[in-house]
């Protein structure tokens, strides 16, 4: 039998609003009642706000290829601390999960150790094509990089990417692409200056990332793909989706909070730990960011979790690793996005629960209705604290929001009935 467990007090996100009620959970949400309800295992949430479990759609938890970074284990505990009960794991592993053989391998991995629930990408090379439409049935999406990244995940060929667009469309799944273009990535490397951090922003201009996405959507056009842009950062990037939208395409897009928080200059101070891809952008590029997630344009928050040593992050811009760590800390810098009025509270919801449900087929997920699975965060959104790399489960073992002082954040993480975070502490 299995075992109940009330939340009474607290208010819940429901259909867009919050209301006043309780609900009673096993595996799955059993009840959403005002009632009292007569369960033993009762906890009061006076004072605090239960929304769905978060999913983040864009995670590299390293495992299998490069454990001494992230596992399944330490990566699943991050996500619990940040409020998040699902992930969608990428497929730049080492070696790279371009074969079904290979995401089998990968799925049994994270059956065993992953304390979340967990969906998998599928990479998309030049020589794996044929094999598309052979794990639909077991991935969330596929991944296409149009720029450089592990082993042989690079599809700059445009009869091959035309061919992946079209095999990935009779799928009807999602297609996630990397818009960067390297012929405009190459070209501007000439002009790099050496000792100068934000140089690196400049090796990757903004035309990189619109001429790709230009790309990306006039192929989506022509055989009616699903397709995700992940990790947007620039207004020109904005605008080519928000016209797509209008145009009626099936496309979708991501932004991530190191975007929304950092800008080139900050790499003045932090140096290779803010070097990613796409780089970190201007104040222009930022504030359309926020404007396009209130109005609609962006329609979900990932992390782009990408963790490295701070050994490997230590190097120069030029010689380290591009990425950063961020499934535990979205949530909280979201919250005090909330509270400082850059984001209604029901778009946060839709962003980091819901919308990405919808995207990825999630189901049974990412909403609070009787019968749904038990993914619920609780949230208290006057509790103040500072992010510090000490209370965090990364194995990485540092944050670039380090020293981040902020108000609200996940005080509960429940997955299908059981509690995996409680007041910070991962169970």
């Amino acid at each position: 039998m299995e075992v109940m467990l009330a939340l009474v007090n607290g208010k819940v996100f429901i259909k867009g609003r919050l209301i006043k009620a309780n609900l009673i959970l096993s595996k799955r949400i059993e009840k959403i009642t005002k009632e009292k309800p007569a369960v033993d295992n009762t906890i009061d949430c006076s004072g605090k706000i239960i929304i769905p479990g978060l999913i983040d759609p864009h995670v590299h938890f390293r495992d299998p290829g490069q454990t001494y970074k992230e596992d399944w284990t330490s990566g699943s505990k991050a996500a619990a601390h940040g409020g998040v009960t699902t992930v969608l794991d990428m497929p730049n592993n080492v070696p790279p999960i371009t074969t079904p053989e290979r995401l089998k391998e990968k799925i049994e991995i994270a059956k065993k150790k992953s304390i979340v629930n967990f969906g998998l990408y599928f990479g998309i090379g030049p020589n794996n094509l044929e094999t598309l439409g052979e794990v639909k049935n077991i991935v969330c999406g596929y991944k296409m990089f149009m720029c450089k990244s592990t082993g042989d995940l690079l599809l700059t060929d445009v009869k091959k990417q035309e061919h992946a667009f079209e095999t990935v469309s009779k799928t009807e799944k999602v297609l996630a692409v990397h818009a960067e273009t390297p012929e405009i990535n190459e070209a501007a490397m000439k002009n790099k200056i050496e000792d100068l951090p934000e140089s690196y922003a400049n090796t990757k201009p903004p035309e990189s990332e619109i001429k790709a996405i230009e790309k990306a959507l006039s192929m989506t056009k022509v055989h009616d793909t699903k397709l995700h842009v992940v990790h947007l950062t620039t207004a020109g990037g904005i605008e080519l989706i928000k016209n797509a939208k209008m145009q009626g395409l099936d496309v979708t897009t991501e932004t991530c909070p190191h975007y929304l928080f950092f800008t080139k200059t900050n790499m003045r101070e932090k140096k290779a730990f803010l070097a990613m891809k796409p780089p970190l952008r201007t104040k222009k590029d930022q504030a359309a960011l926020w404007s396009a997630i209130s109005a609609g344009t962006i329609d979900m928050i990932s992390t782009d979790h990408a963790p490295h040593t701070t050994e490997e992050k230590s190097q120069s811009v030029w010689s380290a690793p591009g990425g950063v760590p961020g499934v535990e800390t979205r949530a909280g810098l979201m919250i005090d996005a909330v509270n400082k009025r850059l984001l209604s509270f029901e778009r946060f919801v839709e962003i980091c629960c819901e919308n990405p449900a919808k995207r990825f087929d999630i189901k049974e997920r990412g909403f609070i209705e009787a019968g749904f699975f038990a993914d619920i965060t609780v949230v208290d959104m006057k509790k103040h604290y500072t992010i510090k790399t000490d209370n965090l489960y990364t194995k990485c073992g540092w944050s670039p929001f380090e020293g981040f002082k902020l108000k609200g954040c996940p005080v509960m993480t429940i997955s299908e009935g059981k509690i995996i975070m409680e007041d910070g502490v991962v169970l």
